[in-house]
């Protein structure tokens, strides 16, 4: 369905990878979640209540959802939408006890369906200062409908506090929404005859062109529609009232405009958009015009209505003098902008808004639609931006708004890479942590800034975590993603043993290093999970004879969690304790074990898994045949065949497969590769069939099937244009083209250009990995010079591969670096160009250059040459 205002924030990739040992981990994004609830809440302030309704119930439905509150937003816009009987029955759906909140809503639905003594009741219940400073305009407004409800209507006093209501409202639309409630409730409960519409009739005819006469007029307009004769009422405003209303009597015009809005039909060409399109265009009435905007945005929410909508509101904001509710319109065009992916317009419009009404209540919604903007669009640090000014601009008591937009700062400097900065922005929520946020959403928040201290490389991690554990909203699942989240860092950094050594005090109840015995031992499940890494770290610390005591103990006695996690921990502390055996190279006990692994915990993970790791054992001592029947156990297993692990197995036969050499066996990986895709599709595993059909590619290559393996790049190229490692798969179409210009003399000169081309990109691309530009930048060389470029082949090679990676980056190179390899190539091969070119002092530097940077490959043929040149071995 084609939707006016603000929708629901593009799905992003989950922040995190999974953590073992979590079943109920969503993979949901809390910004996310924020940046949906503050477009629920910027579709409740345009008055779009239907809108609203569908993102809250969306939000329900997401798990982990903080049921109570979302529910009592979902039954305050389905109040708006006039569906009180939803709203009751969402209300029903929260348990005892129930707060002021509650009551509240539930008398405003009972008014709604005209049950008074419910809502009297209601009503009672509530004690003044229970109401929340966000509910005060409602709480007024339920007591201005009573009066006006009343037996005994008592206006004056309804009138009071409809205006108590307007007061607390927070900016004009919001007040709009107030004072067309109020029409609302005046609409539903008149109780009219056909003797008092007749008399009243009477009086307009007695007084027609005089202010009682247009009451009257008014007043016999709301009852034909009580009456459910809205047709009659609608000729009667149309022929009767506004054709005979003196041009002068511009406050009624407006009047009546509205009145027919509200009565009548809002379709394209219904008389009651007619009508308040009218009043927009030609009104004089600020407050009228801001709920008939409301009215027509209800109404605007299909085609052809929105595109008509959006005509009217270029019109209206184009037009000259400035409209005198322009604020409004620039704030309902920005959000039908932002909601048809129409960015830049969106961003014009709450910008205008911003710098033309500084003061504007609305200016943290303008920021709101800003952030979203950015959001959609992947731009984070522009996102944090626009969320932390949006933050500043709430005051202190919305604490669940400023909250959200809290999170999405620090999540988007925690996507955009700036880990330090996305640290402080979650401190910031966690200091200010407002009263009816959830436990479990607070321990998210808890862990994800323990996730990024860590990734910011603080030092100071462990010990936010230690400060945090202390904190009784720190949840166990989330207290055990971070302690995984910091031991898995500690390892990655190479601190494993760190990383036990932790593990091991937190187990004996020391806590961190240096400091005293922590209060509070470790709850059952926690330390569990603590136990079962206790016992993997000491596996990656190659303390292989320590894990099968640990594993042991552990399986014996998990101590007091549920059967799911028990399991769980068994039948994965199993599959640790198999490959321990195998590491030690006890072979006939770890078959063993995986034989009583998978007799114990037949449908478990680790036992499908378990055949992976015994295939792994049997190629790391070339068993292939063995490794390939262990891998076929797992891949023909009907009952696996809905196993993430399936397309990995699948993938491994592959490698196998290409293991083995021969032409039919490259045959066999590439039908194991197609194989793959079709499981990893249905398994939904994208980056495996990247790196798959990366692997086919390079299999017809090894097969000499050039046009298959250019196939299978460019199907990659195409497909996965935004993925940074896609520049592989570049690289490899481009030397595919290169070897097809020497294969194929019929297409030479095209695969040649092609080539050229694409290296050419490829070595000046500076967001691709500097192995790949290194590749590049060879292959561009070699291949003007088999061109017969050969100076132009001397520059490249030179310039742009051995001045800035190998001359001007004097680093290390990292662990199973590629450049090493092509720049030694370069080297020779430059060295070898300058020496038919008679330069033999500039050859002799290159294969200097080569030895003297130990780049370990070529070192015997660079000696070589420089002896044929007649450098002495003393000179080398």
């Amino acid at each position: 369905m084609a939707m006016l205002a603000a929708v629901p924030a593009r799905a992003q990739e989950p922040l995190n990878p999974p953590s073992p040992l979590v079943r109920s981990a969503t993979g949901r994004s809390p910004g996310g979640g924020a940046l949906t609830l503050e477009a629920a809440e910027r579709a409740r302030n345009l008055g779009l209540s239907s809108m609203a309704a569908e993102l809250y119930r969306q939000l329900l439905d997401a798990p982990g959802a903080s049921r109570p509150a979302l529910t009592l937003a979902l039954a305050t816009v389905l109040l708006d939408a006039g569906r009180a009987a939803e709203a009751g029955e969402a209300l029903r759906a929260l348990a005892e006890p129930r707060d002021a909140a509650w009551h509240l809503r539930a008398g405003l639905a009972a008014v709604q369906l005209k049950q008074l003594d419910v809502a009297r009741a209601e009503l009672a219940t509530i004690a003044g200062d229970e109401v929340t400073p966000a509910d005060r305009a409602w709480y007024w407004f339920l007591q201005g409908a009573l009066f006006d409800l009343a037996p005994v209507q008592d206006v004056s006093k309804a009138n009071e506090f409809y205006l108590k209501a307007e007061a607390a409202a927070t900016n004009e639309l919001a007040k709009a929404r107030f004072q067309l409630a109020a029409e609302r409730v005046r609409l539903q409960f008149v109780r009219p005859t056909k003797e008092v519409a007749d008399q009243i009739r009477r009086n307009f005819e007695r007084w027609q062109g005089r202010a009682v006469g247009y009451d009257a007029a008014r007043s016999y307009a709301v009852i034909l529609a009580a009456l459910e004769r809205a047709s009659e009422a609608v000729q009667f405003l149309q022929q009767q009232v506004l054709l005979t209303l003196p041009p002068q009597e511009r406050g009624w015009r407006d009047e009546f405009n509205f009145l027919l809005g509200l009565i009548g039909d809002r379709g394209r060409t219904g008389a009651g958009r007619n009508a308040l399109l009218l009043l927009l265009r030609s009104g004089t009435n600020a407050e009228r015009q801001r709920q008939a905007l409301q009215l027509l945005a209800e109404a605007s929410r299909v085609e052809p209505e929105r595109s008509q909508f959006r005509a009217e509101l270029n019109k209206l904001l184009a037009a000259a003098p400035k409209h005198a509710i322009r604020e409004s319109l620039l704030y309902y065009r920005a959000q039908l902008a932002l909601a048809e992916k129409d960015y830049a317009q969106a961003e014009r419009d709450a910008n205008e808004l911003q710098a033309q009404f500084p003061g504007s209540p609305l200016r943290a919604h303008a920021f709101g639609v800003l952030t979203q903007s950015a959001w959609e669009q992947g731009r984070y640090r522009s996102v944090a931006d626009n969320a932390r000014k949006a933050r500043a601009e709430l005051p202190a008591a919305s604490g669940q708004a400023r909250a959200d937009f809290g999170v999405l700062e620090a999540e988007a400097w925690f996507r955009a890479g700036d880990f330090r900065n996305a640290a402080d922005a979650y401190a910031a929520v966690l200091r200010e942590r407002p009263a009816g946020l959830e436990p479990r959403r607070l321990g998210e928040l808890m862990f994800q800034r323990v996730l990024a201290e860590i990734k910011s490389g603080s030092p100071d991690a462990a010990r936010v975590l230690d400060e945090l554990e202390n904190d009784p909203a720190f949840d166990l699942e989330n207290q055990w993603q971070a302690e995984w989240s910091l031991a898995r860092a500690l390892q990655v950094q190479g601190r494993t043993a760190e990383a036990y050594a932790r593990v091991n005090r937190l187990l004996a109840g020391q806590g961190n290093e240096g400091a005293a015995p922590s209060s509070t031992a470790l709850k059952p499940e926690l330390r569990a999970r603590m136990a079962w890494l206790q016992a993997r770290l000491s596996f990656e610390a190659e303390q292989f004879e320590q894990t099968l005591k640990l594993v042991d103990a552990l399986v014996a006695a998990p101590g007091e969690v549920n059967a799911g996690l028990k399991n769980e921990i068994a039948s994965t502390a199993t599959l640790l304790k198999a490959r321990a055996e195998f590491a030690l190279g006890r072979e006939p006990a770890a078959l063993e074990t995986l034989k009583r692994l998978r007799a114990d915990h037949p449908k478990a993970d680790a036992a499908i898994y378990s055949y992976m790791i015994e295939a792994a054992h049997y190629a790391d001592h070339e068993k292939i045949g063995e490794a390939q029947l262990r891998l076929t156990s797992l891949t023909d297993n009907p009952e696996y065949q809905n196993s993430e692990y399936v397309p990995d197995a699948l993938f491994q036969l592959a490698l196998l497969s290409e293991r083995l050499g021969q032409e039919k066996n490259l045959q066999e990986a590439n039908r194991r590769i197609e194989q793959l895709v079709s499981s990893a599709v249905a398994a939904g595993q994208p980056d495996l069939i990247f790196t798959a059909r990366l692997k086919q590619g390079d299999l017809f290559r090894k097969l000499n099937d050039f046009p298959s393996a250019q196939r299978a790049y460019e199907d990659l190229v195409i497909r996965y244009p935004q993925r940074p490692d896609v520049v592989i798969a570049q690289l490899a179409l481009a030397e595919c083209h290169n070897a097809q210009s020497s294969a194929d003399p019929a297409h030479a000169p095209v695969h040649a250009n092609i080539a050229q081309l694409k290296f050419e990109e490829l070595r000046d691309r500076v967001d691709a990995p500097a192995d790949v530009r290194v590749e590049a930048g060879y292959n561009l060389g070699a291949l003007l010079a088999r061109r017969g470029q050969q100076p132009k082949a001397a520059d490249v090679w030179w310039r742009d591969v051995i001045t800035p990676f190998l001359l001007d980056d004097r680093k290390p190179f990292e662990p199973g670096a590629k450049r090493p390899y092509w720049l030694a190539r370069t080297l020779l091969d430059l060295g070898a160009l300058l020496e038919q070119q008679e330069k033999l002092e500039e050859a002799k530097r290159a294969y200097l250059l080569l030895l003297e940077r130990k780049l370990g490959y070529g070192e015997a043929l660079a000696k070589t040459r420089l002896g044929r040149l007649g450098v002495p071995p003393a000179g080398r």
